[in-house]
């Protein structure tokens, strides 16, 4: 276990590891269970390791009333989504069923006692006992009862619009990033306005994206001596940031600065985008594993320090642990920004492109176990099957194949997506967020549905099915997505991610399908020509006369002479190219059609 790196006693409390073995012991013992959620990166983690998991009076107790069990965010973000009481660190008293009967976050050292010694004593009371055990009675029969997901809705056309006008409604004016302090990135909007401006010319998105990217960027929420944004701004303008990097943002804020970049001309973007990927590779690179470390430490005195101070001072500390949505999403990142800020330049289009396939191939060598991959990687792989890795992963190979033709990227899609069919919920139309094995303790034995990775899951089924030809999964992705089509609108702006699957779903991109030997240079130089493009939304499709032969003949497509490239909607094609200058022209043309249907010009 992971505590605060500066000096503390928290080890002295006899952390158990979150399982079933936990709640069990504590059901023997006639205890409560103690479980503290904390993350490696989390100031207030340290701060309550080094305050109230120090003092004598609050290590004695809980070692003598209850069972304690500490769980690292990064690692078991299944437990936090089912336990976290509203930010790090988490304090939450369950009984041993994994019912909770307090919650908190940071708590002093004497309010830490006198709460523990409170809650220990109506415990050992037989009369509040029986409360306790009818209200865990109560709580399991509406939990069995409860659906997985919400009931379907119409999937249409004006969900994205809607999230868009939610989006404008909490767009900060002034300073950029949306709604008040504390202000987080969140990257799925920033995506979303992105697809959006893909697709047609939209000035209002364009200025939601590009202002909060340059007011990040620009303000005390961007390391400007190291490189990298920090975590959150605690302040509306983005000036003071919560000190902590963490790959899970980086590796959404990288693309999003590409893609923001080579939409609008953005040099100070595409700037930035190259020194976030500087900073990723120079401080979190984990060269012994072959991908990126999750975090590096807040520590705020550091980070004031100018380049010549800070040379003289140890790093904060860097968490090498490689965890596998994080990862998946940064190879995605570097995977589709590479071709957008690098066209003209191979080489440095490819090392891009290979920092992102060492990464995919990294995952699947050391974190894949029987076809689902595992959360993360220590040396050895643990905590295998929870969905939010698969899908990351399945979106980001899919990705792969685009960019490199190399059609293992497809085979381990596919053996992804029957893998995943152990999750797959045919009631609710849906994936849960993790496998159920039958020894899961607490609330993670209640499956869960959630949106923002079925949403994800979604767009890869149909990006694959147009790959492969699978209706079927291209009809799921519709079915997943229309469960939550009236449930979207309570969630707000975290309501993004889900509008950009329903864009893909509803208004596919484009597919370039390219039929030639998959790694000849025409081939390459063909996608080379359409992965460089920031408009109009494109899928990359290559199809190998010697290893696509039953592919090219359901399409209709000649695969000889010679080779061909093939624009095309819902597998109706409307143009062929015979090489890179008539690709090039097509794709000018099919931008210069879509903005002239909007009224503006390119």
């Amino acid at each position: 276990m992971h505590f605060s790196p500066r000096p503390n006693r928290a080890a002295e409390i006899r952390w158990r590891r979150w399982g079933d073995a936990a709640f069990k012991e504590a059901a023997a013992a006639d205890k409560p269970v103690l479980l503290g959620i904390s993350a490696v990166w989390c100031h207030w983690c340290h701060v309550m390791d080094e305050t109230t998991y120090s003092s004598p009076a609050v290590i004695d107790l809980i070692n003598e009333r209850y069972i304690p069990v500490r769980v690292d965010n990064d690692q078991r973000p299944d437990v936090n989504a089912r336990y976290n009481m509203g930010g790090w660190p988490t304090t939450a008293i369950l009984t041993p069923e994994g019912e909770v009967l307090k919650g908190a976050t940071y708590v002093p050292p004497d309010a830490m006692q006198a709460l523990l010694t409170q809650i220990a004593d109506v415990y050992a009371d037989p009369s509040s006992r029986l409360e306790i055990a009818k209200r865990v009675a109560e709580l399991k029969v509406l939990r069995a009862g409860r659906p997985l997901s919400p009931a379907s809705g119409q999937l249409d056309a004006s969900i994205p619009a809607q999230v868009e006008r939610t989006l404008a409604e909490q767009f900060d004016e002034q300073y950029g990033g949306f709604g008040q302090e504390p202000k987080f990135p969140q990257t799925p909007a920033l995506h979303f306005l992105l697809d959006l401006c893909v697709r047609s010319p939209n000035e209002r998105a364009q200025t939601m994206a590009q202002k909060s990217l340059h007011a990040m960027a620009g303000g005390g929420m961007y390391d400007h001596v190291e490189g990298g944004f920090f975590r959150y701004s605690t302040t509306r303008d983005f000036s003071v940031p919560h000190f902590e990097k963490m790959l899970e943002d980086l590796g959404a804020l990288l693309p999003a600065c590409a893609r923001a970049a080579a939409l609008f001309d953005d040099g100070v973007l595409k700037s930035v985008a190259f020194d976030v990927k500087r900073y990723m590779d120079e401080h979190l690179w984990n060269a012994a594993f072959g991908a990126y470390g999750g975090s590096q430490d807040a520590d705020e005195e550091y980070y004031k320090l100018d380049a010549a101070q800070r040379q003289k001072r140890a790093q904060p500390y860097v968490d090498p642990l490689i965890y596998t949505s994080w990862n998946a999403q940064a190879a995605y990142g570097l995977l589709e920004a590479g071709p957008l800020l690098q066209h003209g330049d191979g080489a440095a289009r490819s090392s891009w492109t290979e920092r992102g396939l060492t990464v995919l191939e990294t995952l699947w060598s050391r974190c894949a176990i029987d076809g689902l991959l595992c959360r993360y990687y220590d040396g050895r792989a643990h905590v295998r099957g929870l969905l939010g890795d698969q899908a990351w992963y399945l979106w980001s190979a899919l990705s792969a194949f685009s960019v490199t033709g190399d059609d293992v990227w497809l085979r381990r899609a596919a053996q992804l997506i029957d893998a995943l069919e152990a999750l797959y919920d045919p009631a609710s139309e849906g994936y849960r967020d993790r496998l159920v094995s039958g020894d899961e303790a607490g609330r993670v034995a209640d499956p869960a549905v959630p949106m923002d990775d079925n949403a994800l899951m979604a767009r890869a089924l149909a990006s694959y099915s147009a790959f492969v030809d699978r209706p079927d999964l291209a009809q799921r992705a519709k079915a997943i997505l229309a469960r939550y089509a009236s449930a979207y609108r309570s969630m707000g702006s975290f309501a993004a991610g889900y509008a950009s699957a329903v864009l893909d779903v509803l208004q596919p991109p484009v597919d370039v399908k390219i039929v030639a030997p998959w790694n000849s240079a025409q081939a390459q130089e063909w996608r080379g020509e359409a992965l460089s493009r920031a408009k109009p939304a494109l899928r990359v499709d290559t199809l190998d006369p010697a290893r696509d032969t039953s592919r090219i003949a359901s399409l209709g497509y000649i695969s000889a002479p010679e080779p061909a490239a093939y624009l095309c909607e819902a597998n109706a094609c409307f143009a062929r190219a015979r090489n890179a200058a008539e690709l090039r022209a097509a794709l000018a043309g099919l931008t210069q059609n879509v903005s002239a249907a909007h009224g503006t010009a390119t």
